[in-house]
């Protein structure tokens, strides 16, 4: 079973691609809906075995828009924790990726696991990244590895426009640690 040949289902029956998905996704949640995930799960476990063997990029980028599509679940994310022996490269491909779906979620797994240069790999996502959820969500990671850090990140955020950004950063800095 390849994960090339499942991703090519799934796009197939999504009438998308990778490159139209963020633009076309909507509001998502009917990825679920997707009649194929239990051999595109399967897939993507194998595909963690390969990469524990060897890192190889072509297959890391096709975890990549795996993880993004699987965002409602979050299986692909929880089988990359318990799996993937040496995340970092693997974090660093994802968080350099154009799929928001898929960089939010590492963001999450870099505040629940011990990552090598985790801290930083939060900051980089809060400064460099374009879309808000995305900067929310390593916000909210940063605060469990960084209360101090996550705190005065968030002072920034105070009288941002998105108002969900603005709770996040309230919540962040009234939360005493």
């Amino acid at each position: 079973m390849s994960l090339e040949t499942e991703l090519a289902k799934f796009w197939d029956w999504a009438n998308m691609t990778p490159a139209t998905y963020n633009e076309e996704r909507g509001l998502g949640e009917w990825e679920a809906e997707y009649p194929g995930w239990e051999e595109l799960h399967k897939a993507a476990t194998e595909a963690l075995e390969e990469l524990n063997k060897e890192f190889n990029h072509d297959l890391a980028q096709l975890l990549v828009y795996a993880l993004a599509i699987d965002n409602e679940s979050g299986t692909i994310l929880q089988k990359v924790d318990e799996k993937l022996e040496s995340k970092l490269r693997f974090v660093k491909k994802v968080i350099n990726s154009d799929q928001p779906q898929a960089r939010w979620q590492i963001a999450e797994l870099l505040g629940n696991s011990e990552v090598e240069d985790r801290e930083q790999l939060l900051v980089n996502l809060i400064n460099r990244d374009k879309d808000n959820y995305v900067i929310r969500r390593a916000l909210m990671s940063l605060d469990k590895v960084n209360h101090a850090k996550a705190a005065e990140f968030a002072k920034s955020y105070l009288k941002d426009a998105d108002p969900f950004m603005k709770l996040v950063a309230k919540e962040i800095i009234k939360k005493k640690v």
